[in-house]
Formats: structure tokens, C-alpha cells, sequence
């Protein structure tokens, strides 16, 4: 009888640990997506489905990699415009800017011909207040 109540009481202290564990998981999962990462996969493929942002980055990398100097604040203060209808106020706009940076700058790096590149997405004349104006 003293071995039954043994196993009994280890099964349910096996099923009881179980069940807290599975709890404090799901608390855990939930406090770290509350980082503004809830959504972020949605939100970056509307992002992405965006070409006034990934062309300006897009351009921005051809530049910088032309060696023309560009316009960070400019290009800084209108991608923080066209990101601020998808910040929750936890920061998601910086980290969708973040990933969509580096995807545009990898279709950018990926590009051989870059000045034909930059003269195709009509670098120039989208975005003429990108280059840094020398004063």
C-alpha cells in the first residue's frame, strides 16, 4: 500500500509540475512578445509590400555605395513618417524598420550594375533631397 501512495503521489506531482511549468511558459512567451514583436511578421509584409519605403532605402544603399554622401537626417525623419501608422507603442515601427532596412540593403548589395540600378528605380528624381548638401 505505501508503494501505491509513492507512485500516486509522484504522478501527481509530475502532472502538478507539469501544469505550472506549461503556465509560466505561456506568461513567459507573452511578456517577451510584449516587446512590440506581436504581429511583427504581418506588419513587416505590409511593410514590405510598400514601395515608397523599400525603393528609398533601396536608393539610399545604391548611393552610399556610389560614395555619395546622403542626407541621414532627411531620410531618417521620412521613414519615421511613413512608419508611424505601424508603431503599438512598443517600439514595432524601429524593429520592422530594422528588418526591412536589411532586406532593401541586401537587394541593393545583390545588384551588379549599381549606377544603372540607381538610374532604373530614377534615384535622382524620386528622392533629389537624398544627397547631403554640402554648405
Amino acid at each position: 500500500m505505501r508503494k501505491l501512495s509513492y507512485i500516486t503521489l509522484f504522478i501527481l506531482g509530475l502532472l502538478l509540475g507539469t501544469g505550472l511549468a506549461y503556465i509560466t511558459l505561456q506568461k513567459m512567451i507573452a511578456t517577451r512578445g510584449g516587446m512590440g514583436m506581436h504581429d511583427f511578421i504581418n506588419t513587416a509584409n505590409k511593410v514590405l509590400d510598400k514601395p515608397e519605403i523599400i525603393d528609398m532605402l533601396v536608393c539610399s544603399k545604391l548611393a552610399m555605395s556610389s560614395g555619395k554622401k546622403i542626407d541621414n537626417m532627411q531620410l531618417n525623419l521620412r521613414l519615421n513618417s511613413l512608419l508611424a501608422p505601424f508603431d503599438n507603442g512598443q517600439q514595432r515601427a524601429f524593429y520592422v524598420l530594422v528588418y526591412i532596412k536589411g532586406y532593401a540593403f541586401g537587394i541593393a548589395d545583390s545588384i551588379q550594375d549599381k549606377s544603372q540600378a540607381y538610374a532604373d528605380y530614377a534615384c535622382q528624381k524620386q528622392y533629389p533631397w537624398l544627397h547631403h548638401r554640402e554648405d
